[in-house]
Protein backbone atom coordinates (compact mmCIF):
# COMPACT_ATOMS: atom_id res chain seq x y z
CA UNK A 1 0.00 0.00 0.00
CA UNK A 2 3.21 2.70 -0.06
CA UNK A 3 3.33 5.00 -2.13
CA UNK A 4 5.42 7.59 -3.25
CA UNK A 5 2.30 9.83 -1.84
CA UNK A 6 3.28 9.16 1.81
CA UNK A 7 5.10 11.83 3.79
CA UNK A 8 6.02 9.80 6.61
CA UNK A 9 8.79 11.98 8.62
CA UNK A 10 9.03 10.60 12.14
CA UNK A 11 9.82 6.78 13.06
CA UNK A 12 6.57 4.89 13.59
CA UNK A 13 6.96 4.83 17.22
CA UNK A 14 7.26 8.43 18.74
CA UNK A 15 7.93 9.32 22.36
CA UNK A 16 5.50 12.07 24.24
CA UNK A 17 7.49 14.19 26.32
CA UNK A 18 5.40 15.00 29.13
CA UNK A 19 5.61 16.74 32.73
CA UNK A 20 8.30 15.41 35.13
CA UNK A 21 7.05 12.60 37.52
CA UNK A 22 3.96 11.82 34.78
CA UNK A 23 3.28 8.45 33.49
CA UNK A 24 4.98 8.81 30.15
CA UNK A 25 3.04 8.27 26.55
CA UNK A 26 4.38 6.97 23.45
CA UNK A 27 2.71 7.10 19.69
CA UNK A 28 2.29 4.22 17.21
CA UNK A 29 1.71 5.53 13.75
CA UNK A 30 -0.02 4.58 11.06
CA UNK A 31 -0.89 5.29 7.61
CA UNK A 32 -1.66 4.38 4.43
CA UNK A 33 -2.82 6.61 0.75
CA UNK A 34 -4.37 5.37 -2.38
CA UNK A 35 -4.94 7.64 -5.50
CA UNK A 36 -8.32 7.15 -7.67
CA UNK A 37 -7.79 5.04 -10.57
CA UNK A 38 -6.98 7.43 -13.60
CA UNK A 39 -6.08 10.95 -11.67
CA UNK A 40 -3.27 12.19 -9.38
CA UNK A 41 -3.76 11.74 -6.10
CA UNK A 42 -4.25 14.89 -4.36
CA UNK A 43 -4.12 14.13 -0.64
CA UNK A 44 -1.16 14.80 1.14
CA UNK A 45 -0.20 13.84 4.48
CA UNK A 46 2.84 14.06 7.10
CA UNK A 47 3.50 13.12 10.53
CA UNK A 48 6.95 14.75 11.94
CA UNK A 49 8.96 14.58 15.16
CA UNK A 50 10.09 17.19 16.75
CA UNK A 51 14.09 17.76 16.46
CA UNK A 52 15.83 17.95 19.53
CA UNK A 53 15.82 21.21 20.93
CA UNK A 54 12.08 21.79 20.24
CA UNK A 55 10.94 18.31 21.92
CA UNK A 56 8.81 21.04 23.93
CA UNK A 57 6.65 21.29 20.63
CA UNK A 58 5.50 17.74 20.52
CA UNK A 59 4.88 15.93 17.25
CA UNK A 60 2.62 17.46 14.07
CA UNK A 61 0.69 15.35 12.21
CA UNK A 62 -1.26 16.99 9.04
CA UNK A 63 -3.42 15.77 6.48
CA UNK A 64 -4.82 17.97 3.52
CA UNK A 65 -7.13 16.83 0.68
CA UNK A 66 -6.42 19.27 -2.60
CA UNK A 67 -9.66 20.33 -4.29
CA UNK A 68 -10.25 21.88 -7.64
CA UNK A 69 -12.26 21.09 -10.66
CA UNK A 70 -9.83 19.66 -13.30
CA UNK A 71 -7.58 17.53 -10.80
CA UNK A 72 -4.79 19.88 -10.44
CA UNK A 73 -5.12 20.63 -6.79
CA UNK A 74 -2.18 18.16 -5.41
CA UNK A 75 -0.16 21.59 -4.98
CA UNK A 76 -2.81 23.28 -2.53
CA UNK A 77 -2.40 20.05 -0.21
CA UNK A 78 1.37 20.25 -0.49
CA UNK A 79 1.45 23.51 0.12
CA UNK A 80 -0.57 23.31 3.21
CA UNK A 81 1.16 20.23 4.39
CA UNK A 82 4.79 21.05 3.76
CA UNK A 83 4.45 24.88 5.29
CA UNK A 84 3.52 23.56 8.35
CA UNK A 85 5.75 20.19 8.45
CA UNK A 86 8.87 23.26 8.02
CA UNK A 87 7.88 25.80 10.02
CA UNK A 88 5.92 24.73 13.04
CA UNK A 89 9.64 24.00 15.11
CA UNK A 90 11.15 27.54 14.01
CA UNK A 91 7.96 29.35 15.11
CA UNK A 92 9.07 31.73 18.14
CA UNK A 93 9.00 29.88 21.45
CA UNK A 94 6.67 32.85 23.35
CA UNK A 95 3.66 31.95 20.51
CA UNK A 96 0.95 29.23 21.74
CA UNK A 97 0.40 26.38 19.15
CA UNK A 98 -2.50 26.73 18.29
CA UNK A 99 -0.75 30.87 17.50
CA UNK A 100 1.57 28.83 15.17
CA UNK A 101 -0.93 26.59 13.31
CA UNK A 102 -2.87 29.94 12.65
CA UNK A 103 -0.22 31.85 11.84
CA UNK A 104 1.63 29.60 9.22
CA UNK A 105 -1.83 28.14 7.82
CA UNK A 106 -3.02 31.71 7.16
CA UNK A 107 0.48 32.43 5.02
CA UNK A 108 -0.20 29.46 3.12
CA UNK A 109 -4.10 30.79 2.25
CA UNK A 110 -2.17 33.68 1.53
CA UNK A 111 -0.26 32.24 -1.16
CA UNK A 112 -2.66 29.87 -2.43
CA UNK A 113 -5.08 33.02 -2.48
CA UNK A 114 -2.86 35.25 -4.43
CA UNK A 115 -1.74 32.44 -6.94
CA UNK A 116 -5.81 31.54 -7.98
CA UNK A 117 -5.91 35.16 -8.09
CA UNK A 118 -3.55 35.61 -10.51
CA UNK A 119 -5.29 32.71 -12.58
CA UNK A 120 -8.72 33.54 -13.27
CA UNK A 121 -8.42 31.23 -16.64
CA UNK A 122 -7.65 28.08 -14.40
CA UNK A 123 -9.25 26.25 -11.90
CA UNK A 124 -9.53 27.21 -8.44
CA UNK A 125 -7.13 25.01 -6.27
CA UNK A 126 -7.99 24.91 -2.03
CA UNK A 127 -7.22 22.57 0.49
CA UNK A 128 -8.77 21.06 3.34
CA UNK A 129 -6.66 21.16 5.98
CA UNK A 130 -6.52 18.83 9.76
CA UNK A 131 -3.81 19.65 12.36
CA UNK A 132 -2.87 17.45 15.57
CA UNK A 133 0.27 18.36 17.78
CA UNK A 134 -0.05 15.89 20.13
CA UNK A 135 2.45 16.41 23.52
CA UNK A 136 2.58 15.38 26.71
CA UNK A 137 -0.65 14.87 28.01
CA UNK A 138 -2.30 16.78 25.60
CA UNK A 139 -3.72 17.25 21.70
CA UNK A 140 -4.21 20.18 19.98
CA UNK A 141 -6.30 20.24 16.69
CA UNK A 142 -6.63 22.96 14.16
CA UNK A 143 -9.33 22.24 11.14
CA UNK A 144 -10.54 24.16 8.03
CA UNK A 145 -12.81 22.07 5.59
CA UNK A 146 -14.17 18.23 5.56
CA UNK A 147 -10.87 16.29 6.01
CA UNK A 148 -11.69 14.62 9.52
CA UNK A 149 -10.25 13.84 12.96
CA UNK A 150 -11.63 11.38 15.20
CA UNK A 151 -11.03 10.10 18.12
CA UNK A 152 -11.79 6.36 19.73
CA UNK A 153 -11.79 6.05 23.73
CA UNK A 154 -12.62 3.19 25.08
CA UNK A 155 -14.00 1.76 21.87
CA UNK A 156 -16.22 4.47 21.20
CA UNK A 157 -15.51 6.80 17.99
CA UNK A 158 -16.33 10.76 18.26
CA UNK A 159 -15.67 13.31 15.35
CA UNK A 160 -13.79 15.78 16.72
CA UNK A 161 -13.94 18.32 13.77
CA UNK A 162 -16.71 20.01 11.97
CA UNK A 163 -17.55 19.74 8.16
CA UNK A 164 -17.19 23.24 6.55
CA UNK A 165 -19.04 22.56 4.11
CA UNK A 166 -23.09 22.90 2.45
CA UNK A 167 -25.48 21.29 4.09
CA UNK A 168 -27.39 20.10 0.78
CA UNK A 169 -27.36 16.63 -0.35
CA UNK A 170 -26.81 18.00 -3.82
CA UNK A 171 -23.47 20.32 -2.97
CA UNK A 172 -21.94 17.88 -0.27
CA UNK A 173 -18.59 18.39 -1.90
CA UNK A 174 -18.78 22.52 -2.16
CA UNK A 175 -16.50 23.68 0.54
CA UNK A 176 -17.62 26.92 2.63
CA UNK A 177 -13.96 27.08 4.13
CA UNK A 178 -10.31 26.01 2.96
CA UNK A 179 -7.30 27.09 2.38
CA UNK A 180 -7.03 29.16 -0.42
CA UNK A 181 -10.69 29.39 -1.02
CA UNK A 182 -11.28 33.33 0.65
CA UNK A 183 -9.02 36.14 1.61
CA UNK A 184 -9.13 35.62 4.70
CA UNK A 185 -8.63 32.16 6.72
CA UNK A 186 -10.90 31.36 9.36
CA UNK A 187 -9.77 28.03 11.59
CA UNK A 188 -11.32 26.05 14.09
CA UNK A 189 -9.29 25.03 17.67
CA UNK A 190 -9.83 22.49 20.17
CA UNK A 191 -7.80 20.88 22.41
CA UNK A 192 -7.99 17.81 25.27
CA UNK A 193 -6.19 15.35 27.17
CA UNK A 194 -4.26 12.37 25.78
CA UNK A 195 -4.85 8.74 28.13
CA UNK A 196 -2.96 5.58 27.19
CA UNK A 197 -5.43 3.84 24.80
CA UNK A 198 -6.64 6.25 22.89
CA UNK A 199 -6.71 6.08 19.36
CA UNK A 200 -6.95 9.05 16.35
CA UNK A 201 -7.89 8.69 13.09
CA UNK A 202 -7.30 11.34 10.34
CA UNK A 203 -9.57 10.80 7.11
CA UNK A 204 -9.68 12.59 3.91
CA UNK A 205 -13.71 12.00 2.47
CA UNK A 206 -12.86 9.71 0.18
CA UNK A 207 -12.72 7.42 3.24
CA UNK A 208 -15.13 8.97 5.93
CA UNK A 209 -17.75 9.53 2.83
CA UNK A 210 -17.60 6.19 1.61
CA UNK A 211 -17.76 4.12 5.06
CA UNK A 212 -18.76 5.69 7.55
CA UNK A 213 -18.75 5.87 11.29
CA UNK A 214 -19.27 2.40 12.31
CA UNK A 215 -17.48 1.20 9.63
CA UNK A 216 -14.05 2.96 10.48
CA UNK A 217 -14.80 2.26 14.23
CA UNK A 218 -15.34 -1.55 13.94
CA UNK A 219 -11.53 -1.58 11.92
CA UNK A 220 -10.33 0.51 14.48
CA UNK A 221 -11.60 -1.99 17.16
CA UNK A 222 -10.23 -5.18 15.23
CA UNK A 223 -7.34 -4.14 13.38
CA UNK A 224 -4.31 -3.66 16.73
CA UNK A 225 -1.55 -2.13 14.66
CA UNK A 226 -2.24 1.52 13.38
CA UNK A 227 -0.63 0.96 9.81
CA UNK A 228 -3.07 -2.34 9.36
CA UNK A 229 -5.87 -0.33 10.43
CA UNK A 230 -5.20 2.45 7.63
CA UNK A 231 -4.05 0.08 4.66
CA UNK A 232 -7.94 -1.35 5.46
CA UNK A 233 -9.31 1.53 5.83
CA UNK A 234 -8.28 3.15 2.55
CA UNK A 235 -8.59 -0.29 1.05
CA UNK A 236 -12.43 -0.64 1.88
CA UNK A 237 -12.85 2.88 0.90
CA UNK A 238 -11.62 2.26 -2.33
CA UNK A 239 -13.43 -0.84 -3.11
CA UNK A 240 -16.72 0.57 -2.29
CA UNK A 241 -15.94 3.87 -4.32
CA UNK A 242 -17.41 2.89 -7.71
CA UNK A 243 -20.51 1.43 -6.59
CA UNK A 244 -20.66 4.67 -4.03
CA UNK A 245 -19.80 7.67 -5.43
CA UNK A 246 -17.23 7.48 -7.87
CA UNK A 247 -13.27 8.60 -7.98
CA UNK A 248 -12.16 10.22 -4.99
CA UNK A 249 -8.36 9.42 -3.27
CA UNK A 250 -8.39 7.94 0.05
CA UNK A 251 -6.15 8.78 3.04
CA UNK A 252 -6.29 7.57 6.54
CA UNK A 253 -3.46 8.20 9.54
CA UNK A 254 -4.25 5.55 12.69
CA UNK A 255 -1.92 6.86 15.78
CA UNK A 256 -2.30 4.48 18.84
CA UNK A 257 -1.36 6.22 22.23
CA UNK A 258 0.43 3.97 24.45
CA UNK A 259 1.81 3.94 27.98
CA UNK A 260 5.30 4.06 27.09
CA UNK A 261 7.54 1.41 27.91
Amino acid sequence: MATPDVQLYAPAVICLSGAAGAQGLALRVGCATLGAAGKPNEDFHAVVAPPEDRVDRGVLVALADGVSGSGSARIAAEIAVRSLAADYYVTPPRWSIGQSLDRILRAANDWLWAQNGRRPDRDTVVAAVSVLVLRGRHYHLAHVGDTRVYRQRRGRLQQLTADHSWQRRDMRHVLRRAVGLDSYLVVDFAEGELQAGDAFLLVTDGVWEVLGDASMGRVLREEQAPHAAAQTLVKEAQRHQAAYMGRNDSTALVLHVEAAS
